[in-house]
């Protein structure tokens, strides 16, 4: 039987990816205008790669655990 899937809105962060190094989350927002605002405070570093990454809310009847996706590239 296959899970149900439906979706309840979507999540927002920032990730950097240093060409050395670990990669760095930042907070989940609830819309793009909040994650806008906030990409405005990181300074960037030549040498970082900045995604913004989405994800779909599910609820628990929904049973899906998606990975985020990648919605733009600064």
């Amino acid at each position: 039987m296959e899970p149900k899937k439906h979706a309840h809105g979507y999540l927002y962060r920032v990730k950097i990816a240093p060409f050395s190094g670990p990669v760095e989350y930042g907070e989940w927002f609830s819309t793009e205008a909040a994650l806008r605002f906030a990409m405005r405070e990181v300074p960037r570093d030549i040498g970082k790669r900045y995604y913004c990454e989405a994800k779909t809310i599910h609820c628990a009847e929904c049973e899906m655990d998606e990975k985020p996706k990648v919605i733009a590239v600064l």
